[in-house]
């Protein structure tokens, strides 16, 4: 019976290993996120792996021999505990793989806060203010409610910079 397996990869080559494994018939599911990074004082939007050095393989290991898996270019070996290869639980590489788009790319399907929900904000220019989050901008900003100037202001911030009140 197939099942998901985790792969230990060589460090930065889990791109290089998930394909060489599905040019051998393989089914591999190798998730990314998107991340802003600064690159010659430019911030920039990259793919970088949610699991650095790991990627997973559906395969029946009973009916499978593993050592072109181990010799694969890029791979190091299974995830195991001593000779126990343990199966990671369909539902949850299920659950990555509903998040994913076509490219193993993870998006943020829902907003870490609920609209009414009070959070503080906790950097930039109205550090320390309380605000009610209104909705999710996208996967990197939030619209915010807050309390100023007498009256109820909309503003835009990051969703980084926001944090449930104690």
């Amino acid at each position: 019976m197939e099942k998901w397996y985790a792969i230990h990869t060589k460090p930065r080559q889990e791109q290089l290993a998930a394909n060489n494994l599905a040019n051998q018939n393989f089914r591999c599911f190798f998730p990314k996120i998107h991340v802003w990074r600064m690159r010659r004082a430019k911030r920039l939007l990259v793919e970088e792996p949610f699991f650095t050095s790991y990627i997973f393989l559906h395969v029946d290991l009973d009916q499978v021999n593993t050592a072109p898996i181990r010799s694969t270019l890029g791979v190091t070996g299974f995830v195991r505990f001593g000779t126990y290869i343990p199966p990671i639980h369909d539902e949850l590489i299920d659950g990555l793989i509903a998040m994913a788009d076509d490219q193993g790319i993870l998006t943020q399907e829902a907003p870490i806060f609920t609209p009414g929900q009070v959070v503080l904000i906790d950097e930039g220019p109205l550090t320390g203010y309380k605000a009610i989050f209104q909705a999710a901008n996208g996967n990197e900003r939030a619209m915010l409610l807050i309390d100023m100037l007498g009256g109820k202001v909309n503003v835009s911030t990051p969703l980084s910079a926001l944090r449930l009140p104690d």
